[in-house]
């Protein structure tokens, strides 16, 4: 004897007054039955609904819907679940049979099942879906390992004892069941569908009946779901993404749970035209109900069968947002489209043989091929690549709010104090932006508004962004015979004693303007004295003095954070750039207050995508990350130890020459372009990235994420002495 074998129990109406009398207390009231698959559903009144259980339904496993019950109600007081009134009794049926019997609460609205479903209400049941999903976290019951007719694992077999047939099908959904094996699972109720969720004006009031709380995997929960949404959309691909939307506000998915959904809900819809087909015949009293999905599943099953199952998978990853858009080019065409569609020329690639990069991780990068490279590079990952904490905290800014910073917002404003709090005092106005370009930008109008100047001074082989402004600001990108008449130079420090030179030639400068470690000039270590004579030049020519800590900054000199902060001066504008948002893009511009106020007569300063929340959560997470961690610290001590190695190998090398660098950053002279080239393309043969800079293109460049340990350093020296040697 089974619940889908034994009919459901059978009372009279004074049967039933007579149990809700003696064990609730209950008296005059009205009665009104309910559909239910196996069991006895009666509402009661206004106020309450009476659940008699099936015959044959074990008592341990009513004991897990009650605790069940009352576990979701603890985890998530919001969600509007059935509330036990009284304990569960022991009653016998007209029949002579025992049964468990419930009382709950009645709660508001009406089902959904019959309803139109919009957009709207798909995405909410969606929600709803999640929530008791997340909510059931934790529970534990040891009846929740029972078989169940519903549990679409099973699938296979009650379709062959239904005789429906369905063996092509059958197959095809083999390997997804299989797969929700090793996904994540728990007791799940199971039958979060358009007949349990109810609704009032299209806002949800209710879920009920947790008759089939199971243990099983969450993805199978959700193609529940969705199997009942889909059989009421007129468009399955709308209604499926507005599902996948409200539920992954509340429960994320991973690739692999979106990888085998679709394969689920056909799998369901089998399910559903087995146990009709195997209940009909011996129940023809409640027949209605149970072939009420038939036709409407048959349909449904069409449109998805249409698809193969990596289609099909496609199509939901494209929804859920799981789609890997790694692989999305063949590799072997790779390199010609993205040359067609790119730029070609003017967008080239780093190395003779391109790398086809797919993850990351801390302080390595793997390619599609397997090959893992150790980043000694790329200083945007500063905390690492895909750190986390910086992963986490903007996903879950996203998840909750993105909006431009034309409203007022914790974060934001949060941000901006704690960079200032990093400071020299007098500089105490931070403005966002989404790049050391643009806060460069902002910089260079400033100045000209302040000082009412012109021109501008940098270095003789200077880099300060990518726009048209910065460009003329970058001697590093000028052509052969280009030099904007607006520009000036000055010599970049190449010796250790010095002493900057200004000569405006006859203009009227605005801004003199320095990367603090004159990375693009071959990583340049310029005194103390030298960048105080910065910037007592600039003021002497009537100029404001900007100090572009984009490549050196962030923790990367040091634990006072700013390259400028070691030489003890007081920049009148700092921008801050890559690193900042550990691969999210954000920048900003630190200056005086007396500074922005002047742009602030006549202009409005604005940028849609800076000082977002998300921005500032990236934010907040590395700056979390480099004061808890001691990060900065860590690179000093490891950037010693790496330039101790270089300088031990450029002792015994004909072709390494000078060794500079300040924290963790090296640059290295090498013997020529064309000599440190193929020492580059050597390194990446070895399983390692790294860069060239300076003037001449021969200075080897090292600027890795912050996250490297003297092993990391040493496994570069490594690798890097295994490249000589081949030479």
């Amino acid at each position: 004897m089974t619940t889908f074998t034994e009919p459901a129990p059978s009372f009279a109406a004074e049967s039933l007054r007579g149990a809700l009398r003696e064990h609730w207390d209950l008296t005059d009231i009205t009665l009104r039955p309910l559909d239910s698959e196996r069991d006895l559903n009666v509402r009661v009144g206004d106020r309450f609904v009476l659940k008699i259980s099936n015959p044959a339904e074990r008592e341990d496993v009513v004991d897990m819907e009650v605790r069940g019950l009352a576990h979701v109600r603890a985890a998530d007081p919001g969600l509007p679940v059935p509330e036990p009134v009284g304990a569960v009794a022991r009653l016998t049926d007209d029949t002579g049979r025992p049964c468990l019997a419930r009382l709950s609460t009645l709660l508001p609205g009406r089902p959904l099942e019959g309803s139109p479903v919009d957009d709207t209400v798909a995405a909410r049941v969606g929600a709803v879906a999640a929530r008791v999903s997340v909510a059931l976290q934790g529970f534990f019951h040891p009846a929740a390992g029972r078989e169940l007719l519903w549990d679409v694992r099973r699938m296979p077999a009650v379709v062959a004892a239904s005789g429906i047939g369905r063996a092509e099908l059958v197959a095809r959904v083999a390997p997804a069941l299989a797969a929700t094996a090793t996904l994540p699972a728990g007791p799940q109720h199971a039958d979060v569908t358009l007949t349990n969720v109810l609704a009032e004006a299209g806002v949800v009031t209710g879920v009920i009946d947790f008759g089939d709380l199971h243990h099983t995997a969450a993805v199978t929960d959700l193609a529940a779901t969705l199997t009942s949404v889909l059989r009421r959309a007129e468009n399955p691909w709308r209604a499926t993404e507005a599902v996948l939307r409200g539920y992954q506000r509340h429960r994320a998915l991973s690739a692999a749970e979106v990888a085998v959904l679709g394969e689920l809900v056909i799998a369901r819809l089998l399910t559903t035209l087995a146990v009709s087909a195997t209940r009909r015949e011996t129940h023809r009293d409640n027949e209605r109900y149970i072939t009420q999905y038939d036709d409407t599943s048959e349909r449904l099953l069409r449109v998805l069968g249409a698809l193969t199952p990596d289609e099909l998978g496609d199509r939901l990853a494209r929804l859920a947002g799981t789609r890997d858009l790694a692989s999305a080019v063949p590799a072997r065409e790779l390199p010609s489209r993205r040359a067609a569609a790119m730029g070609g020329g003017l967008s080239p690639l780093f190395y003779r043989r391109p790398l086809e990069l797919v993850r990351g991780e801390g302080a390595w990068l793997y390619a599609r091929d397997g090959a893992r490279y150790l980043d000694a590079y790329n200083n945007v990952a500063v905390l690492g690549h895909a750190h986390p904490a910086v992963t986490r905290a903007v996903g879950r800014q996203l998840a909750e709010l993105n909006t431009h910073s034309r409203y007022l917002h914790g974060g934001i404003a949060g941000l901006a104090e704690r960079i200032l709090a990093t400071m020299p005092p007098e500089l105490d106005t931070c403005l966002f932006t989404t790049s050391g370009t643009e806060a460069n930008e902002l910089a260079w109008r400033l100045a000209t508004a302040y000082t009412g100047g012109d021109a501008a001074v940098i270095a003789e082989h200077a880099y300060h962004g990518s726009s048209k402004w910065m460009a003329d600001l970058s001697s590093n990108e000028w052509p052969p015979g280009y030099r904007p008449a607006h520009v000036g130079t000055f010599a970049a420090p190449r010796e250790p004693a010095a002493e900057p030179r200004i000569d405006a030639g006859g203009l009227r400068p605005a801004l003199v303007l320095a990367d603090s470690q004159f990375t693009s000039e071959g990583i340049l270590d310029a005194s103390p004295g030298f960048l105080a004579g910065l910037v007592e030049g600039a003021h002497a020519a009537g100029a404001l003095y900007l100090a572009d800590e984009v490549q050196s900054g962030y923790g990367r000199s040091g634990p006072r954070l700013w390259r400028f902060a070691l030489a003890g001066i007081t920049p009148d504008l700092v921008t801050l750039g890559k690193p900042m948002g550990a691969g999210y893009p954000i920048g900003a511009l630190v200056t005086r207050r007396e500074i922005a106020d002047v742009l602030a007569r006549e202009y409005e300063y604005f940028s849609t995508f800076a000082a977002t929340p998300a921005a500032a959560a990236a934010g907040h997470a590395v700056l979390d990350i480099l004061e808890l961690t001691e990060l900065p610290a860590q690179a000093v001590r490891v950037g010693e130890h790496l330039r101790r190695g270089l300088r031990a190998l450029a002792a015994e090398s004909p072709i390494l020459g000078a060794v500079r660098g300040t924290g963790l950053l090296a640059g290295v002279d090498v013997a020529s372009r064309e000599v440190a080239r193929a020492l580059l393309e050597g390194l990446v043969e070895r399983g390692v990235l790294a860069g060239l800079t300076g003037p001449g293109g021969n200075v080897l460049k090292v600027r890795p994420p912050l996250v490297w340990e003297t092993a990391h350093a040493d496994e570069f020296l490594a690798r890097l002495a295994e490249t000589l040697t081949a030479r």
